[in-house]
Order: structure tokens, then C-alpha cells, then sequence
């Protein structure tokens, strides 16, 4: 509210100075006129030289004129992007709070093997009286993280909606199947002492895990190698980027053998889905009912997008990473440098068109101003300054009309609503104030023609400054073309 009193005494601000402006050098015009000896009310009597200078001036009062006007459109325009502005922060608050209620993006990381073990430090200790120094053997505890030998992910995606007030955000169901294959090896740690294999777990890490459906399948297959226990939620490995939040499954492994876990479950996100490539040689697929896919990290080796959906792949070697297979849990190593992330990209929300037509604003009222001058020009008539105001006015309501009715309607239904508003009435307004329907058609048929180019612009966002260019040269060669015969002062 505060910004739009402040702007609203900026453009009182304009208005008073760009009338003392036109008025000061409508006052220099006469005067000059007057001493050349010309009348401009009396212009049709002065020989052609003076009728000449008279036109030339006329013209010159209307181009500063038309010049004031389009700097003083720049003030409701500002005021209209802040408004879309405010209204998209509002948009995102309410998607990302939608996301937090349904499921957030998803990071999926796992399995990984996690096995606890002793080791032992000797430290040097000082006996009580301070002269003799003598070994101690004391026992830590840690944890040996194992990442997969070889990784499958497959993720199929159900997108879906879901609305709060007038705003809806674009959701998702995934299902996720999946193989790791584990290689056990007898494991170089300095001093160990023994490995505890029978309370190993395996970790699967969700980074939200609120939005966790159902746990469907977790089998092992190998030799030696037994599930204990239930699903119990957390990782215990707190400290490991990438593996924070998830669940884990206690299990029994032997000493040295190779295993095998599949496991499947459901979950729900929103806004993108993304796989840490912990497997020697992972293997992701994602598929999606959603047209729309934009794609970060890794870029997928194939990738298949149809109006029905998008499917994508990617071969994925350690290689592209820097973390080894086999680590200690206490150096907290970081997995989350090499993802492989698919967004649900919604390609133009509506706001974001709404400010591009905004950005395009000043260049359309001041195409307007222009293509009325023209008219002028072309059809020997004239229009005052309060009327150029006036239509200004109209254009300016187009963009408010087209913010307020694009939160209720599809783009191109309030568009065309949007769009009617400024064509009809400047169009009857022009035919009214030349008491000509022909004049007033002809200025309709102009604007539609503009607000045409207009959509187009909106429409093909990788040739919107190809196309607003070209919109400019032709304007300026019609204005050319138009004022080409305009008297010349030659003297008597």
C-alpha cells in the first residue's frame, strides 16, 4: 500500500511538471511564431512558408508531448510489476508450503552397508607422581560405510495437483524399484579389533521422510547374509551429506561374501526427484506422465520426451565422483557433489508471462502514442493531450486487468477479456472524439493488431527480443514512410 501512495504522488509529481513543460513550450511556440509573423489561428491565410514553420511547430509540441506522457506511463507500470511481484513471492510461499505438507524434492541415496567396529589406540600416559610414563590400550568405536558395487534405480512418477485458496501446486506419486549388489573384502583398518557383523544395517537415505508412503519390498540375497530385526527410522550416519534422513534395516552379514538387496517403495515430492550415483556403475531411470521435464546435475546418456511424458536415463560410473566405495563413518564424507536430478518444470507460470508484458508495457503505449500520431498525420485530425492521457490510462488498466483475471482463467481467456478493454474503448473513444466511425475502426484494427504481436511475444520466449526488434524497425519505417512529404520551410 505504501508503495502505491508513493507512487501514486510520483506520477501527481510528472503530471504537474509535464504540463508546466507543455505549457512553457507551447508559450515559447506562440512566441516564436509570433515573432516569424505567424498566426496559428489564422495559418490557412499565411503564405505556404509560414503555414510551413506553423505545422512544424505543431508537430514538434505534439512529439514532447507524447515524449512526457510515455515517461509518466512508467509510473503505473512500476506499480503493476511490484503487484505481480507480490503476488508470485505469495504463489511460491503457498507451493512451497503445499510441498512441505505433501513432500518437498526428493534426494534418494542407497542402500549403503553400514557395519560397526572396535579399534584400539595406544596412548602414553603419566603415572600419579609425575616420573613414569607407560602404554594404555583404550577401545573406540566406529563405523565402516560400504556403498554398492553395482546400483539400479527405477523411479516412475504420477504427477498430480493440489490447490489452497485460488493457487494449485504441481505434485507427485513416485514408485521406486531397485538392485544393489554389495562386495565384501577383508577390510585394512589400522588397529582393529573385531568387526560386529551381526548388528550391521543397511541405510536408505530420503531427505524427506515425512513423505514416505510405504515400504514395500526389501529382500538380500547371498550366503551368510540374513535381514534382523524391523524398518527402524534415521540413518546414524548424521554426519554423511546425503545420508542425514532415511531408514534402516538391521542385517547379518559374514565375514568376507556377496550380496544382493531389492527393495521397493512409494513416496510422494513435489517439484523435482533426484538419485546420488553410489554404485561403482549406478543405473537410473525415471520416467513421468508429465510433459514438462528440465534436467540438473548429470544430464541423462538417453532421454525420451513425448506430450504424454518424458523418459530418461543415465549410465553412471564412479569415476565422475570423488568419494571412495568403502569409508569410515567419522570423516564424514560428502556423496551430494554428483546427482542425477529430474524437475517437473512448469515451463511459463503465469505470472512470469504477466511480467514480460509488463517489461513490454512501455514499449506498447509508446507503439500506441505513435500509431495515434500516425493516425494524426494520415487522416489530417487531431487529438488532444488529455485525450493521449486518457488512452495511456487504458493501456496501463490492460496489464491490471490481465494480473486479476489470470488468478481465476486460463492465460488466453484473460488475455483476450484483458485485451477487449483497451481496443474497444480507445477505438470508440478515437471515433467519438473525430465524429467518425471509420476513424475509430481504423484505430481498433490497429490495436488488435498490436496486442496480437503482443501474444506472440509471450508465446515464443526464445524469439521475444527477435520479434520486438523487428516490431520496432516496422513502426519506424511506417512513421518514416508517413512524414516523408511534411512541409519544408523554403524561403519566400
Amino acid at each position: 500500500m505504501f508503495n502505491i501512495i508513493i507512487g501514486v504522488l510520483i506520477l501527481l509529481s510528472l503530471a504537474l511538471f509535464g504540463g508546466a513543460t507543455y505549457l512553457v513550450v507551447r508559450a515559447l511556440l506562440k512566441k516564436f511564431n509570433r515573432d516569424q509573423g505567424i498566426d496559428m489561428d489564422s495559418a490557412q491565410k499565411q503564405p505556404a512558408t509560414a503555414k510551413g514553420v506553423a505545422l512544424k511547430n505543431t508537430t514538434l509540441l505534439k512529439a514532447l508531448t507524447i515524449g512526457t506522457l510515455s515517461i509518466m506511463a512508467l509510473i503505473p507500470l512500476g506499480i503493476i510489476m511490484d503487484m505481480t511481484s507480490d503476488r508470485e513471492t505469495l504463489y511460491h510461499s503457498v507451493v512451497d508450503e503445499i510441498g512441505r505438507s505433501w513432500g518437498e524434492q526428493q534426494t534418494l541415496s542407497g542402500p549403503v552397508l553400514v557395519i560397526p567396529y572396535s579399534y584400539f589406540v595406544m596412548q602414553e600416559e603419566v603415572s600419579n607422581d609425575g616420573k613414569t610414563r607407560h602404554e594404555v590400550k583404550r577401545t573406540y568405536q566406529d563405523e565402516l560405510v560400504i556403498l554398492p558395487k553395482k546400483l539400479t534405480l527405477d523411479l516412475d512418477l504420477k504427477h498430480d495437483f493440489r490447490t489452497r485458496g485460488i493457487y494449485q501446486s504441481l505434485v507427485y506419486n513416485a514408485a521406486l524399484k531397485g538392485q544393489a549388489d554389495f562386495r565384501l573384502n577383508r577390510y585394512d583398518i589400522p588397529n582393529l579389533i573385531a568387526f560386529d557383523n551381526k548388528n550391521a544395517r543397511l541405510v536408505f537415505g530420503v531427505s524427506s521422510n515425512q513423505a514416505i508412503d510405504k515400504v514395500e519390498k526389501i529382500e538380500v540375497k547371498g550366503d551368510s547374509v540374513l535381514l534382523s530385526g524391523s524398518l527402524m527410522s534415521g540413518t546414524g550416519l548424521g554426519t554423511t551429506g546425503g545420508l542425514e534422513k532415511g531408514f534402516n534395516q538391521g542385517v547379518q552379514v559374514g565375514e568376507s561374501s556377496d550380496f544382493s538387496v531389492d527393495f521397493a517403495m512409494t513416496l510422494r515430492g513435489s517439484q523435482s526427484i533426484s538419485a546420488l550415483p553410489l554404485g561403482e556403475q549406478t543405473l537410473i531411470n525415471i520416467q513421468a506422465d508429465w510433459p514438462h521435464p528440465s534436467f540438473k546435475g548429470l544430464l541423462p546418456a538417453e532421454r525420451e520426451i513425448t506430450p504424454n511424458g518424458f523418459n530418461a536415463s543415465w549410465n553412471i560410473s564412479h569415476l565422475t565422483r570423488n568419494y571412495p566405495q568403502e569409508f569410515i563413518k567419522s570423516n564424514q564424507s560428502t556423496l551430494t557433489e554428483v546427482s542425477a536430478n529430474a524437475i517437473l518444470f512448469e515451463p511459463v507460470t503465469h505470472y512470469g508471462k504477466i511480467e514480460r508484458s509488463v517489461k513490454y508495457g512501455l514499449l506498447f503505449i509508446v507503439l500506441t502514442f505513435i500509431m495515434l500520431f500516425i493516425f494524426e498525420l494520415g487522416q489530417k485530425t487531431s487529438l488532444s493531450t488529455v485525450q493521449y492521457m486518457l488512452v495511456g490510462s487504458a493501456m496501463a488498466l490492460f496489464y491490471l486487468l490481465l494480473l486479476s483475471l489470470s488468478e481465476h482463467l486460463a492465460f488466453l481467456q484473460a488475455y483476450l477479456i484483458a485485451a477487449c478493454i483497451p481496443v474497444l474503448s480507445v477505438s470508440a473513444y478515437v471515433g467519438s472524439a473525430t465524429a467518425s466511425l471509420k476513424r475509430g475502426a481504423i484505430v481498433g484494427t490497429m490495436l488488435v493488431s498490436l496486442y496480437a504481436v503482443l501474444y506472440s511475444i509471450l508465446q515464443l520466449e526464445d524469439y521475444a527480443l527477435l520479434m520486438g526488434t523487428g516490431l520496432l524497425l516496422v513502426v519506424l519505417l511506417i512513421l518514416m514512410f508517413v512524414t516523408r512529404h511534411q512541409p519544408k520551410n523554403t524561403a519566400q
